[in-house]
């Protein structure tokens, strides 16, 4: 089974997370990135990315692998944003080939709206068997996301149904 982990990372929670899932699954570990690069204060990134996920926008990216029908399976890993999926990954879910192969999606939130955004993914992604909702590690409850992530790649390895 070739696996790959996509991920759009920000502030580098959903990055430490897709590494350790690249590591645990033996995946391929691919980040996206969009081409315009987010403002550089916190509060410009919060209004510039809140409005570009709140109105599903799909900004220019770079990093999806040329070869990504070689895989099996595709690991998503985003951020939430408004309730939503990073813009970024909403162009990566344009790719139809791409929506089909991926079985697990990892979320990270600072503000625990992860169902919200769970909920949209799981209507896009046909293929969606594993789901697993961390904490942005400045929330009191990422002490669990170690746990829940070691959980949620046992079930990718397992092939079992899990929702969060």
């Amino acid at each position: 089974m070739k696996r790959a982990v996509l991920f759009y990372s920000l502030t580098d929670n959903t990055r430490e997370a897709a590494k350790e899932i690249g590591r645990l699954l033996n995946a391929d570990v691919y980040a996206i990135d969009t081409i315009r690069p987010m403002p550089k204060s916190m509060g410009m990134q919060m209004m510039y990315g809140g409005m570009l996920a709140t109105f599903g926008m799909c900004p220019k990216i770079k990093g999806v692998p040329q070869n990504i029908s070689d895989y099996d399976e595709i690991i998503l890993g985003t951020p939430i944003w408004a309730s939503k999926q990073a813009p970024a990954i909403n162009t990566v879910l344009k790719n139809r080939e791409i929506r089909e192969r991926v079985v697990a999606v990892f979320t990270f939130s600072g503000g625990g709206d992860n169902d919200k955004c769970q909920e949209i993914l799981q209507k896009k992604l046909p293929n969606l068997n594993h789901m697993v909702a961390l904490a942005d590690r400045n929330n009191p409850v990422a002490f669990e996301n170690q746990t829940r992530l070691k959980g949620f790649v046992e079930e990718v390895l397992n092939g079992e149904r899990q929702k969060d």
